[in-house]
């Protein structure tokens, strides 16, 4: 036992700690921290300038002087006097006679129809539908060479116009609906026929033509009826003194040109039996009119 040894230190293992000291200690020192006095000035402080206490002495001022009760009083006199100033509304009262004005008043609908155009007029709104031709600027207003040809030798532009043709018949009949081109000189020629002013249209299909569609001028070389002169008295020779009459000469104040546009549309063969089963016929002119000078397309009118 006596023998010299070598000893070894090294760290031993650690010991736990009880939790529960650390929680008995946060709790003692929430009580400490709550148990403490808190003082507070509670007193609260307004200034109102004065202002409820005028208040005060004003009400108190008109209550003894009885402004309540005179008011008051007023008040009775005048409701008094109108309760007896009613009566009963008689049948002469300018109420009565008022209302009497309304006894034949009836309610009637005052919504707007329905929109209903003609078919050429929904043609021409879409593109699509719209006469070949139809004129987009001035240049084609006045020169459009597009109705040009053998047979409508002056079918240009400011001559020409488009006829809306819509026709059907009975019994399942032969109908026909499209555009036509037409001029304003007509056709000149039809066959070996001078055909001015009118242009044919075949609406059956047969190759023979069946309307004639034109539009005249009826009356221009009629004295007093397309045109008229208005005679007066012409001065040649000033008077030369007082009481000298003047010399005058019958002449021409005013021409006047009263044109009258008729637009015809005649049957080329009344005996033809496709008038028999006829059921509907409509037949417009179209003139189509566009104003811009560049040679893009605008607005077109007709």
């Amino acid at each position: 036992m006596d023998e010299v040894a070598v000893r070894v230190v090294r760290a031993g293992l650690p010991q736990k700690r009880d939790p529960r000291r650390m929680a008995v200690f946060l709790v003692v020192l929430m009580f400490a921290s709550i148990a403490q006095p808190v003082q507070g000035d509670l007193s609260v402080t307004r200034d109102d300038f004065g202002v409820l206490d005028a208040l005060e002495e004003t009400l108190n001022a008109r209550t003894q002087s009885g402004e309540g009760e005179l008011a008051t009083q007023a008040a009775l006199t005048a409701l008094n006097d109108v309760d007896s100033s009613a009566r009963s509304v008689g049948p002469n009262d300018a109420l009565t006679e008022a209302s009497a004005y309304l006894d034949n008043v009836t309610l009637r609908d005052s919504s707007s129809f329905e929109v209903d155009h003609p078919r050429p007029y929904e043609f021409l709104i879409d593109t699509s539908t719209q006469p070949d031709g139809w004129p987009y600027n001035l240049f084609e207003t006045l020169f459009s060479v597009n109705s040009l040809g053998l047979d409508n030798l002056l079918g240009i532009g400011i001559n020409t116009y488009a006829i809306y043709v819509n026709f059907s018949s009975r019994n399942n009949g032969p109908s026909f609906e499209a555009w036509q081109n037409g001029t304003f000189t007509g056709e000149i020629l039809v066959g070996t026929d001078l055909v001015l002013f009118n242009n044919y249209i075949d609406i059956d299909g047969d190759g023979g033509d069946d309307l004639s569609v034109g539009l005249t001028i009826q009356g221009l070389i009629t004295q007093d009826d397309g045109f008229g002169l208005e005679f007066g008295d012409c001065i040649v020779t000033p008077s030369p003194a007082p009481g000298v009459p003047a010399v005058t000469v019958p002449c021409i104040e005013e021409l006047w040109v009263r044109p009258t546009f008729q637009w015809a549309v005649t049957a080329l063969d009344q005996n033809d039996p496709l008038w028999d089963d006829l059921a509907n016929l409509e037949v417009s002119l179209m003139k189509g009119l566009a104003f811009d000078v560049t040679l893009e397309d605008s607005e077109s009118y007709a």
